[in-house]
């Protein structure tokens, strides 16, 4: 069994992170620190990025077949971050997946996971090793593309079209604005596109045809939790 994953997530408020990094908030509006503030500022947007800082709001998750047959699709998304990750370790407990294809896993949706489950002490099923330099259990198409050299790390959208396959819907950087208008669906079916774009990645440096976005996303679960 082969799973193909992505996450969508979201900061928390700037007043919750600098309560966490232990220091005051610091406002534009107070011209006499202005430079504290936009320091304050990009030290801030930097963290959008960790999971000690941001939260999980969406968990794309495709199921294969060892000879990658579709075996179905769920998109679990909402508020409530800690049934997030639960139904997400319950899924991966019945499959007991061999390989995970991300696209950056290792680097960001996989140590992301690991850290806001640990946070919300929702225990994981499974111990999934992020260790680099191989393709099992992680089979992340940025890193084997670029032959583990970060210089040559490429964006998803980019790579789909050097290899011609179906690509991205939107950006990541939408995804903060549709959770503020309370869009938790669209940022849903925006994260399942990426898991097929991530699929069609993988097939194509792996020399597969993949399959179409139709079939391998057919009866796709959407399920919003909280």
């Amino acid at each position: 069994m082969k799973v193909v994953l992505d996450i969508e997530t979201v900061q928390i408020p700037k007043q919750d992170w600098a309560r966490l990094v232990g220091v005051p908030v610091i406002w534009p509006e107070d011209l006499l620190e202005a430079g504290e503030a936009a320091q304050q500022d990009r030290d801030y947007e930097k963290s959008a990025f960790d999971g000690t800082f941001a939260q999980v709001v969406c968990i794309g998750l495709i199921t294969f077949s060892d000879a990658m047959e579709p075996k179905g699709a769920v998109c679990w998304y909402g508020g409530d971050e800690p049934a997030l990750l639960r139904h997400f370790w319950e899924r991966l407990a019945q499959n007991r997946p061999a390989q995970f294809i991300t696209h950056n896993g290792l680097g960001f949706d996989l140590p992301f996971i690991k850290k806001r489950s640990i946070i919300h002490r929702v225990k994981p099923s499974v111990e999934i090793s992020l260790a680099k330099f191989r393709t099992e259990p992680v089979y992340d198409t940025m890193a084997v593309w670029s032959n583990w050299e970060s210089r040559g790390w490429i964006k998803l959208d980019v790579l789909a079209r050097v290899l011609d396959v179906e690509t991205k819907s939107g950006s990541g950087a939408q995804v903060a604005d549709m959770w503020a208008k309370g869009r938790g669906k669209d940022i849903a079916e925006y994260c399942l596109q990426d898991t097929y774009v991530t699929y069609a990645c993988y097939c194509r440096m792996n020399f597969r045809q993949p399959l179409s976005k139709e079939v391998v996303l057919l009866h796709a679960e959407l399920v919003e939790l909280g």
